[in-house]
C-alpha cells in the first residue's frame, strides 16, 4: 500500500486528496466495490450511499458560501458611497444582487430538498435530487462569488483590504 503525496487543489483544503496504490494486496469479498459483490452492508451500495451524503454535504457547504456572499455584498452596498449615495442604489448593482438573492433561495430549496430525501428516500429520487442540489448550489456559489467581487470591487479582490471590511461587520 503506497499513498502519493497530497495533490495541490483548488477549493476546500480541509482534507488531503491523493492517490492510493495497492500492489499484491488481497481483499476480502466483503470489502470489494464493483460488479461482483453480494454483501448488503458494504460494497457498491455502501459507496453509493456515502457519495450521496458527500454530495449533499457539498451542496450545504456551497449554500453557506452563497449566503455569505449575498450578506457581504448587501452590507457593503449599503455602507459604500459614491457620488454621495450608497452604491446599492445603482440599478446595475440592484440587478446583480437580485440575481444573487434568487440563486441563494434556489440553492437553499434544492439543498433542503436533498437533505429531506437523504433522510427519507421514499419521498423522492435520491440520486437526482442530491445531484441537482450539488449542481445548482455549486454553480450558484461560483456565480455569487463572482457577483460579490463585482459589488465589493477592489475590496473583494485584494486580500489586504478584505479583512478590514470583515472586521467592520
Amino acid at each position: 500500500f503506497v499513498q502519493s503525496k497530497p495533490l495541490r487543489k483548488m477549493g476546500m483544503h480541509s482534507s488531503p486528496t491523493g492517490e492510493l496504490f495497492l500492489d499484491d494486496v488481497r481483499v476480502g469479498i466483503d470489502r470489494l466495490v464493483g460488479e461482483t459483490e453480494d454483501v448488503a452492508s458494504g460494497g457498491r451500495e455502501g459507496a453509493k450511499a456515502t457519495f450521496m451524503q458527500e454530495r449533499s454535504g457539498v451542496a450545504a457547504m456551497s449554500l453557506g458560501i452563497i449566503e455569505e456572499c449575498l450578506t457581504l455584498s448587501v452590507q457593503y452596498a449599503k455602507d459604500r458611497e459614491q457620488f454621495g449615495v450608497p452604491i446599492g442604489s445603482f440599478q446595475a448593482l440592484k440587478h446583480l444582487m437580485a440575481d444573487m438573492f434568487v440563486r441563494t433561495n434556489l440553492a437553499r430549496s434544492a439543498t433542503y430538498a436533498a437533505a429531506a430525501v437523504l433522510d427519507d428516500p421514499v419521498i423522492g429520487d435520491l440520486g437526482r435530487t442530491v445531484s441537482a442540489a450539488k449542481l445548482l448550489a455549486g454553480e450558484a456559489g461560483i456565480d455569487n462569488s463572482r457577483g460579490s467581487v463585482q459589488v465589493l470591487g477592489g475590496m473583494g479582490f485584494t486580500w489586504d483590504m478584505l479583512p478590514n471590511f470583515l472586521l467592520k461587520r
